[in-house]
């Protein structure tokens, strides 16, 4: 597999995620708790979690950059449930 069967493939998954995700936030029940994990999970930012770190190692960049795109995902598919207007998801 190539890297660009590979992106593919992660896009889809993603397409495929943001889908399972509106759908369920349709409902009031899952919508509360997409936006409680949407906010749980909101990432750090400025190494808020150790204000002496001044270059953060690899695997905190690599979480930082996990962590940004599952809010984006939780974001889109709450905006298409129309659970939220699209500027709240763009303050995110």
């Amino acid at each position: 597999m190539d890297l660009a069967d590979l992106e593919a493939r992660l896009n889809a998954h993603r397409k495929l995620l943001v889908q399972i995700m509106t759908m369920l936030a349709g409902d009031e029940r899952f919508a509360v708790l997409l936006q409680r994990y949407r906010d749980e999970t909101e990432n750090v930012q400025d190494h808020q979690e150790d204000p002496g770190v001044v270059e953060p190692d690899p695997a905190f960049a690599i979480k930082g950059r996990s962590t940004e795109e599952l809010q984006a995902m939780l974001a889109a598919a709450l905006v298409r449930a129309d659970v939220e207007p699209p500027s709240a998801a763009a303050r995110r």
